[in-house]
């Protein structure tokens, strides 16, 4: 029993001492030779009853000629997959890539690379989407834009569902109306 009592003020001068040596600083990661990149997608309002887009790669047009090796960079996509893009519309967004840490550069380009399991519903019929070959299976927005150190760059692609699919011969087509919104943020 007197050493319990005897061992209470050490124990209460250590608690002192934990709490009063507590730091509140906080770090900050600084981004000097980079930036920071969010893509989302989003479809808009469409009379039809699903459409589903399977995306399987995001890249950025590096050099002035596409058709150069090195130009395009894939960026670091957390969701691929399909997705039905008449249930995100609205304020409903998907994300492709998150902060994805990208070096300075000129970027020409965005492509939206897409699979092979793309399909829709309208009335009550489903049909396989079959991409114009000309597309090559991805669509490509111009972004123009020279990326800044220690910036969030969000791009939103509006993918106009209406306008993309047309349908003759019982066939249905794929090709994607898109626009794409950036919005840049400081990070500090």
């Amino acid at each position: 029993m007197k050493l319990i009592t005897s061992a209470k003020p050490i124990i209460l001068l250590f608690l002192v001492l934990g709490l009063f040596s507590c730091s509140k600083e906080y770090e900050t990661e600084t981004f000097p030779d980079s930036a920071l990149v969010t893509i989302k997608l989003q479809g808009l309002q469409s009379q039809l009853s699903s459409v589903n887009i399977e995306v399987t790669d995001i890249q950025f047009q590096l050099k002035a000629d596409a058709t150069e090796a090195d130009a395009w960079l894939s960026l670091n996509t957390v969701n691929m997959g399909v997705h039905d893009l008449t249930r995100i519309t609205g304020d409903q967004v998907v994300t492709l890539v998150d902060f994805d840490e990208v070096d300075l550069n000129h970027i020409y380009n965005m492509k939206l690379v897409y699979g092979e399991n793309n399909s829709m519903v309208k009335q009550g019929l489903n049909y396989d989407l079959v991409i114009a070959p000309e597309l090559d299976n991805a669509s490509v927005n111009m972004v123009d834009r020279t990326l800044e150190a220690n910036k969030i760059y969000e791009f939103i692609v509006e993918f106009d569902l209406d306008e993309s699919i047309t349908i003759e011969n019982g066939i249905a087509q794929l090709r994607p109306q898109t626009s794409t919104i950036l919005r840049r943020f400081e990070i500090f």
